[in-house]
């Protein structure tokens, strides 16, 4: 009993389920990638979740989908699972707007979106006393500025400037 032959690649597909040529050997293409998996990153799976028990989320930050295998429900299982919401909008585009569709978009790689977990990772700064006595004091509080209440209809002829200027040269 002979094999079936593998699907061969159709250069259609890349625009009808949102996927880029990532391999050609030969002038054939031997993988592609998820487009939705390396823009938007894979869905993560909860406990609450009704496919948890299928399925788990993995420990590996590095999500992108790519395949070798050319099946058309292989992608749209895919996108169904773990690309719910953008594939929706994503099936009901142009041709035109699909072609468009990732432009301009940043690389999921390209982000700290790709190293974190946003809903569960902590990031916690530690800044030393001198960088916030420069950042806050020199930048928000500066001496040079000082701000001088006073009524429009009081004419003290300029010497309200004038103590403004006295007290930044003290302070200087």
């Amino acid at each position: 009993m002979s094999k079936k032959p593998a699907t061969s690649f159709q250069p259609t597909h890349c625009l009808q389920f949102g996927l880029k040529i990532a391999e050609q050997a030969n002038k054939r293409v031997t993988s592609v990638r998820c487009n939705f998996c390396a823009f938007f990153g894979r869905a993560k799976v909860k406990a609450s979740d009704k496919h948890a028990s299928e399925k788990r989320q993995r420990s590996s930050r590095n999500d992108t989908k790519y395949w070798t295998s050319f099946v058309p429900q292989n992608y749209r299982s895919h996108h169904e699972s773990q690309h719910a919401n953008p594939w929706a909008e994503y099936s009901v585009l142009s041709n035109e707007e699909k072609r468009m569709h990732f432009d301009g978009k940043a690389n999921r790689a390209n982000t700290l979106h790709r190293y974190l977990v946003l809903e569960s990772d902590l990031l916690t700064f530690h800044v030393s006393a001198p960088i916030v006595d420069v950042i806050i004091v020199d930048l928000f509080f500066r001496p040079d500025e000082v701000f001088v209440d006073f009524d429009d209809d009081v004419d003290d002829g300029g010497a309200a400037v004038a103590i403004a200027k006295k007290a930044a040269a003290k302070a200087k």
